[in-house]
């Protein structure tokens, strides 16, 4: 029998390089619909930005958001939030302070909203997120202004080399503390240590009432280790890093512009 429920990362996974959802792909996830499964989009990506994709789609996708900070059932079942880890707002007050003269961007991501300063420093930051996901920001003076709040995460977005020193200074800081996550060379992504996508996929398959081991997932980067973790079936694809290659039960032979999720579950529905 096939998955009853599947998980896709977007970014470098379900989505092509350029960001689409290819026909093949938007295809294929209504055909697993059609068959019965959930259909779950999992990302680093604030809801608002995922549902970008499902507005063509027949199937009802459920939202696995902010890297498993914000969980949410699909519209049938009322987009109900089913789980929350957002971050202890004292480490979100010293990731503010600590970043606030930085020649990098920060995302602030609260309420189903993403918080951030543009200015000289930032602005080109800004715009390259904004390329990649089409978030919408709500501009603020300063962060701080949101302070004693806890949002669910906060990203750098800069430099790779200056996040390269960012990351292992605040790992040897908050490591034990923080998860704290790569997702992509100009991303340094921090949440809760309850926030992961592996924890995010248990808890949509309790809701639906579907066993962890009926459950398959597809991704590409780090972020998507814990997600392989949980699943039963984890298919990497051929694009995804070698930790997570390493992580999965099977390496698909096809690329995110390959239509690898497309073509990876005409050979699921074979076997």
């Amino acid at each position: 029998m096939p998955p009853r429920l599947l998980a896709f990362d977007l970014d470098g996974t379900l989505l092509t390089s350029d960001k689409r959802l290819s026909r093949a792909n938007a295809s294929a996830l209504n055909d697993m619909a059609r068959c019965g499964a959930v259909v779950v989009f999992a990302s680093g990506r604030i809801g608002s930005s995922m549902m970008h994709y499902a507005a063509g789609l027949s199937c009802d996708p459920a939202l696995l958001t902010l890297n498993g900070a914000a969980v949410f059932t699909g519209a049938a079942r009322g987009s109900r939030r089913v789980y929350s880890a957002p971050l202890a707002p004292e480490f979100a007050e010293a990731l503010v302070d600590h970043s606030e003269r930085a020649d990098y961007a920060v995302n602030y991501y609260l309420d189903g909203l993403l918080y951030t300063v543009r200015n000289e420093r930032t602005a080109r930051w800004n715009d390259l997120y904004y390329a990649q996901t089409a978030s919408a920001y709500v501009l603020v003076e300063s962060l701080r202004a949101l302070r004693g709040s806890a949002p669910h995460k906060i990203i750098f977005v800069g430099d790779p080399l200056v996040l390269d020193k960012e990351e292992h200074d605040l790992r040897n800081r908050w490591g034990a503390d923080l998860y704290i996550v790569r997702t992509w060379d100009y991303y340094l992504e921090f949440l809760s240590p309850e926030a992961d996508k592996g924890k995010g996929l248990a808890v949509l398959a309790k809701e639906y009432g579907i066993p962890l081991a009926e459950t398959a997932a597809f991704g590409d980067a780090n972020n998507d280790i814990p997600l392989f973790k949980a699943a039963h079936t984890a298919i990497a694809v051929k694009n995804a890093s070698p930790e997570a290659k390493r992580a999965a039960t099977r390496v698909s032979e096809w690329t995110n512009d390959e239509d690898a999720v497309a073509r990876e579950w005409e050979r699921i529905k074979k076997s």
